[in-house]
Order: C-alpha cells, then structure tokens, then sequence
C-alpha cells in the first residue's frame, strides 16, 4: 500500500512511518524542513515532497497515487490555528477524492462530556467532521494524553511532577480522562489503514485505565522512585484567566511554550473519556491487550523488561522530537589531546582509579567521597581489579563499569548516592594526522526530582574544574608512560 503522510516529521508522525516502513508499505510524507527529515532516520526511504498545507499544489502532489491519506499535522503554535486547521482539511479532502484515495485516517482528540469543549478539541472534532462529510471513507481516531516520551501532554505531566513538589487543588485535577499508550495509538493508526470502504466513522481510543489528572501525575511519580506531591486548597476560584496563567507556569517550569501549553490546559477542563470502544472488535486490540497507563510511563521512563519489537522503541524520545522530551539531561563534554600514541592513552583510561587516581585537583575526590559516606554512600574508594583490563560491572572505587570497547570507550555509571543518574565516559580516538590522539571526555546526568535539577547545575558548574582537570591529567599521564604491553 502506498501512504501519504501529513505531520510525517511529528510527535506520531516519526513513528507512524517508521511502522509503515518496516510492514513493507511505500510512504510519501509532506515536509517543511529539509533538516527536521534528515533527522528522522527514515529519510532516504520515503518520497518526500516539499511544501506546507498552505499549499495546494504540494499538497496534490502528495496525495497523487496514494491510496490512503494519514492526516496528523495540527497548528497549535499559533493563535488562528482553528482556521488553519479547518482550511488544511478541506485542502486535504478534496485533494485526497481527486485522486481516486480509497481511505482517509485521521486523529484527533476526544470529545468531552458536556457541550463546554476547548478550542482545541472543538478544532479537531472540526477537522474530523470536514473528512467524514468528504468523498473518501474516513476513520477519525479521537485519544485523550497520549504517553509517550516526547508527546506534548506526556512531557508537560513529567515536568510538572518533578518540578512541581506542592500542586494547587484546582478543579481540573479531579477530572478524569482516558490515557493511551503511544505504541497503541500505532496500532490503531495502522489497522485503520485496511478498513473496508463502508467504514466512515469516528472511533474513540484510548488505554484500559481511567484515571484523573492527579492519578496520572500521582503514578508517575511513583514509578519514576519519587517522593509524592503535596495537594493544597485553593483559597479563591481559578480566574477565567486560569489556563492563560497557568500557560505561562507551565512554559517557566518546562520546556514548552505557553502557545502551546495553555490550549492543551484548556482541554482539561472536563472528563475525556471514551463514550465508545468499538475500535477493539472493528480494528481489534494492540497485541498482548491494551497497554495500562503504568506500562507505558515505565516504557517511557525507559523501564522496559523485555526490549521492543518494534524498531526503535516508539516509548522513547527520538531526535526529532521537541527539545527537552524524555526529561532533562545536563551534559558537559571536553576533548583533550595528546602526544601520546592512542593505545598509551587507553592504557591510562583503562588503568583509572584505585591506586592510580582520577587526576583531579587536589582532595576533589576525597571531599566528595567523603561526602558520599556521609550520605550512607558507597563514597569515593572502594579500589579497582588488579592486572587485568576492565570489564563490564567491575567495580572502579565510586563508580561500576557500565560498558566497554577495549582500546576505544569506557563508559561508567557512578554509585555514589546522587538525585539521578550520573556516568562519565572515556573515549581514546587517534589523530586525524597519525600522530598523538585525543581523550574524549562526557559527563551525562539525568537528574530526579527538584534535588537532582540544583545537583544538574552545580556539577555543570564545577565540570570544567574537576572533570577538565581529569581529561588534561590523563593525557598528559600518557605522554609520559613508556608503552606498556597490552593486558591479557
């Protein structure tokens, strides 16, 4: 089958044509960054055409020869996005009729209880009426959050559980709604495709949980090992404001804007919940059952017990997705050369700790092992093995071998008590010349919690000092050394 993808480069995009690939079907996707495409890992095996919804030609030359259209873009970011949004349909579904499509799959969002919808989910029950009033059997898929890490709703839930320890009990937390998997929506996206052309209708989707909005933050907190949030009473009711205010903490607090926060906080304002579930005898249930509200923030935290079948585990955040998907990471990197032949800087870095030492300023270690201890920590020196090259999980003092190329990369994994995850990685690469090398030094910590976002900031701060000194000491450590034999 071919597929034409609008919002290819998108939060379900990416996947949905990574899936699409790998079932053998030929895909066309609609691109406005030639960059954003590059990035995708995907990108030499669809036909891209370039272009915006804006476009009608673009948009024909998409859909010619398809014969199914998957329509995911919205327009959130910008403040006419409703009208954007209704023009791109009828642009799409005329286009689609003209050229003979046999099916139309669209998702949107679901319908709320009461008549009071948000501008953001009467826009997308709009778009969906626009292709089932049209010429090409549609399937409008509606879903509530969607969980998965670089989804938009997912990643302000993450955020505001972290980062937030005394949550306001305003209205919206109390009301329920019906969260589902990123890797079931894929499902239910490409099942949809095989539909018989009978079908034009609106499907409601969505995981086996309903939950309210302080159940799923709640959750999360608790799978992600952090402590629970403390609710407060209000004193005053939420201004009409509300969600406008509340756009503007959220865009503080997270890496999303307001443009984008405050529609989709709109939409909390009554229960979302599936009237309907109908999708799981016409298209069928996700393989193995729907997956529960904890598995997919455990798949997303990356807690998978058993690894995806899928290529690259859709749960996780991918290079196109928006910055700060999957939660913060604070990152400082050096590079350092050396005279010194790279199998004599290897053996320096594969020689680390224990009694040849980490290279850094003077009692830097010790304090911080110190430290450690006082914590109930394994502190700074616990030694290393002896007269053999490391190995995955050998103890190296404060640290464990997390992995290793031998005579190319070491990776560790600190043990030291720290509000996160925190490795250091070694690398030795020759120069580019023949002569010398260089030492590659990264250190990655992924923080949990408030304490771990102050740890992030400090150890940015100080990385230059401790870990800088490290990479300079090593390499000079090496341009000294006589080339030793390799270790058995």
């Amino acid at each position: 089958m071919r597929c034409a993808v609008i919002g290819g480069t998108g939060y379900v995009g990416v996947r949905l044509v990574r899936r699409l690939l790998d079932e053998g079907h030929d895909v066309a996707v609609l691109v406005r960054s030639r960059a954003k495409l590059a990035a995708t890992g995907w990108a030499e095996q669809v036909d891209a055409v370039d272009g915006d919804l804006a476009d009608p030609e673009a948009v024909a030359a998409l859909v010619a020869g398809a014969d199914a259209v998957v329509h995911l873009a919205h327009a959130l970011e910008r403040p006419d996005f409703p009208e954007r949004d209704r023009a791109a349909a009828w642009a799409v579904s005329t286009a689609a009729a003209d050229a003979g499509v046999r099916r139309l799959v669209y998702l949107g969002g679901l319908r709320p209880s009461s008549s009071g919808a948000s501008r953001h989910l009467s826009s997308r029950a709009e778009v969906a009426d626009v292709f089932l009033a049209g010429d090409v059997p549609t399937a409008a898929l509606e879903a509530s959050i969607v969980v998965g890490s670089g989804s938009t709703s997912f990643e302000m839930i993450r955020y505001l559980a972290e980062r937030v320890p005394v949550l306001p009990a305003v209205p919206w937390l109390a009301h329920r709604t019906q969260p589902i998997a990123i890797a079931d929506v894929l499902h239910y996206l490409v099942g949809a495709l095989a539909l018989p052309a009978e079908v034009n209708r609106r499907f409601d989707v969505g995981g086996p949980d309903v939950l309210t909005y302080l159940d799923l933050v709640r959750r999360y907190l608790r799978l992600a090992g952090l402590p629970q949030g403390v609710v407060v009473p209000v004193p005053v009711p939420v201004p009409p404001g509300g969600p406008a205010l509340a756009g503007r903490v959220v865009e503080a607090l997270t890496p999303l804007s307001r443009e984008l926060a405050t529609p989709l906080i709109e939409s909390l304002a009554d229960d979302l919940v599936c009237a309907e579930e109908d999708v799981l005898t016409v298209i069928g249930p996700p393989p193995g059952g729907r997956t529960t509200y904890d598995a997919a923030v455990r798949a997303a935290l990356g807690q998978r017990s058993e690894p995806s079948s899928i290529t690259d585990d859709p749960a996780l955040a991918g290079p196109t997705d928006p910055a700060g998907s999957g939660g913060t990471v604070h990152t400082w990197s050096t590079t350092e050369p050396s005279p010194a032949d790279v199998t004599e800087l290897w053996s320096v870095v594969d020689g680390i700790g224990g009694d040849a030492g980490w290279f850094v300023p003077l009692g830097a270690w010790t304090v911080w092992g110190w430290a450690d201890q006082l914590l109930g920590g394994v502190g700074g020196y616990r030694g290393r093995p002896r007269a053999r090259a490391l190995a995955v999980g050998d103890v190296v003092d404060g640290w464990c071998v997390e992995a290793v190329e031998p005579g190319v990369r070491l990776r560790l994994r600190s043990e030291m008590r720290t509000p996160g995850r925190l490795t250091l990685e070694l690398a030795a690469d020759p120069d580019v010349s023949g002569h010398g090398s260089h030492l590659r030094l990264t250190v990655r910590f992924v923080p949990t919690g408030l304490a771990g976002l102050v740890y992030g900031r400090a150890l940015l701060a100080g990385a230059p000092a401790v870990f800088g000194t490290m990479a300079r000491g090593i390499a000079a450590r090496a341009a000294v050394i006589p080339l030793a034999p390799p270790r058995p």
